[in-house]
């Protein structure tokens, strides 16, 4: 598999563009399920509360 630098250089300017896109769209994605929540007044149980922040904290780490 040899790939001259310019091809593989092209290849990560691809992955980055995909990889801001997919950023955006799941930031958007995080923004519709808050505003949707917000919306139901749904109450939510103490598990889950901590299962939620237990995965954001998890995220915020790597």
């Amino acid at each position: 598999m040899a790939q001259s630098p310019k091809n593989i250089s092209a290849l990560m300017c691809e992955l980055s563009v995909a990889l801001a896109e997919l950023s955006e769209k799941m930031s958007d994605l995080a923004v519709t399920l808050e505003n949707h929540y917000l919306e139901s007044n749904a109450p939510e149980p103490t598990a889950m509360l901590e299962a939620a922040r237990e995965t954001i904290e998890k995220a915020r780490s790597n």
